[in-house]
C-alpha cells in the first residue's frame, strides 16, 4: 500500500501532541478520500535509511514548521530529499496540487532564506492558528484537540493533503535515495508569537498524570502524601491528574486511565515497593493492584515504542521513605534521571522538576 503522506517534525517538539495531530490528520484524510490511508511519521527513533525510505515513497510530505523544525538536522534531510525528488520528476508543487503541505505548528518569522513560511488558514474560527500555531491551539486554556479551531485547522490541512494526491508524485527508486545534508542553513530562526489583542497571552499549565500504588495496608499514609505532592504541583502552576480527584464521580476506570495517560503532557511515577511489584506484573493477588498493572503496561509499551525519548515524558519521583530501587525497571531506566522530593515540604529536587515541566529552561 502506497504511503499517502508522511509527517516530518522535530525531535524536540512535544512528541505526544505531534503524534496526536498525525493520527487526527490521518483520520480526516481517510474521511475526505473515503478510503483507508497509509500514513507514517519521520521520528528520531528511525534510522536515516528508514527515514529516507519514507520520504522517498510518500505521496505528500507534511512538515510541522517551527523554530525546532528548522534547527533539526533530520527534518532538514527530509526536506532536502523531498526537494531532490521534486527536482528529479520536474514537479514544481503547483498550487492546485501541493505535494508539500506546511503546517504552522509554531509561528516562525522569518523562515530560513529561500524557504516558504507555513501558510495561515484564513477562516475566522482558526485565527488562533495564525497567532500561536496549531500546537498553541492544542495547549491553550479552553482549547485543545477537541476544540473547533483545532478541528477546523485539521480539516483544512487534510484538504491540502488530498489535493496533493492529484500530482501523482512517483516514488524515488532505491538506487536514487542519497543521504543529503540538511537543506536549512544554520541561521537564527526565532519564534515571534502574536498575542491576541483582546486577552493577554496565557501560558498553558502542563498536564501531569500521577501514577502510584494504593497500599494502605503495608504503606499507610502513602495516598495522602501523593495527594500532598499533587497539591504542591498545583500551587506551582502545574495541573496534576490524580485518581483521588476523579473518585468524586462514577468512572469507567480503564477508560479513565487510558484517556489520562494519552492526553497528559507528562506522566509522573511515584516510587514504592507495591508500585514496582504491580507495574512489573509480579503481584500474585489477582484482585489487588489492577490500576498500577494497567498504567505500568502503558508505560512499558510507551518506553518500548520511544526507547530513545520516553524518559522525557515519563518522570520518576521518589519520596524520602522510599528508594530508587522501588521504581519499576522500564527499558533503559537504570541510567535515567529521578527526582527525590519530600511531598509536603518540597525539599529535594522540586525546583528542577518544576522547571522542566513548565519549560523554564527555554
Amino acid at each position: 500500500m502506497a504511503i499517502d503522506f508522511v509527517t516530518s517534525f522535530a525531535a524536540e517538539e512535544n512528541l505526544m501532541y505531534a503524534a496526536r495531530f498525525h493520527q487526527d490528520l490521518a483520520t480526516e484524510v481517510a474521511g475526505q478520500l473515503r478510503r483507508p490511508v497509509h500514513a507514517e511519521k519521520c521520528t528520531a527513533e528511525l534510522t536515516r535509511e528508514a527515514r529516507r525510505a519514507l520520504v522517498a515513497e510518500a505521496r505528500v510530505l507534511v512538515a510541522l514548521c517551527s523554530p525546532q523544525y528548522y534547527a533539526d538536522p533530520g527534518c532538514g534531510r527530509d526536506w532536502a530529499l523531498f526537494q531532490h525528488r521534486l527536482n528529479q520528476t520536474g514537479l514544481s508543487c503547483p498550487a492546485d496540487a501541493p505535494t508539500r503541505v506546511l503546517v504552522r505548528w509554531q509561528p516562525v518569522e522569518p523562515p530560513p532564506p529561500g524557504l516558504p513560511m507555513a501558510p495561515v488558514i484564513g477562516a475566522a474560527v482558526v485565527d488562533q492558528y495564525a497567532e500561536t500555531g496549531l500546537y498553541g491551539v492544542a495547549r491553550a486554556p479552553g482549547m485543545g484537540p477537541e476544540s473547533e479551531p483545532y478541528c477546523r485547522a485539521v480539516r483544512e490541512i487534510a484538504a491540502g493533503v488530498c489535493k496533493g494526491h492529484a500530482a501523482d508524485l512517483p516514488p524515488l527508486p532505491e538506487d536514487d535515495r542519497p543521504d543529503l545534508p540538511p537543506a536549512f542553513p544554520k541561521v537564527a530562526v526565532v519564534r515571534v508569537p502574536k498575542p491576541r489583542k483582546e486577552t493577554p497571552s496565557v501560558r498553558p499549565r502542563p498536564r501531569v498524570f500521577i501514577s502510584y500504588a494504593q497500599d494502605e495496608e503495608n504503606n499507610p499514609g502513602h495516598g495522602a502524601r501523593v495527594a500532598a505532592f499533587a497539591n504542591l504541583l498545583r500551587r506551582n502552576g502545574v495541573e496534576p491528574i490524580l485518581d483521588q480527584d476523579a473518585e468524586r464521580r462514577p468512572q469507567n476506570w480503564s477508560r479513565w486511565m487510558q484517556r489520562q495517560c494519552e492526553e497528559a503532557d507528562f506522566i509522573i511515577v511515584i516510587a514504592s515497593p507495591a508500585y514496582r511489584l504491580r507495574a512489573e506484573h509480579r503481584e500474585r493477588r489477582s484482585a489487588v493492584g489492577k490500576g498500577v498493572a494497567w498504567e505500568g503496561g502503558y508505560i512499558w509499551d510507551y518506553a518500548y515504542e520511544h526507547r530513545e525519548t520516553w524518559h522525557l515524558r515519563v518522570l520518576r519521583v521518589v519520596f524520602p521513605e522510599h528508594d530508587v530501587e522501588d521504581l519499576p525497571r522500564f527499558p533503559g531506566s537504570g541510567s535515567v534521571s529521578w527526582y527525590p522530593i519530600d511531598p509536603e515540604t518540597g525539599k529535594g529536587r522540586l525546583d528542577l522538576l518544576l522547571g522542566y515541566l513548565k519549560g523554564d529552561e527555554e
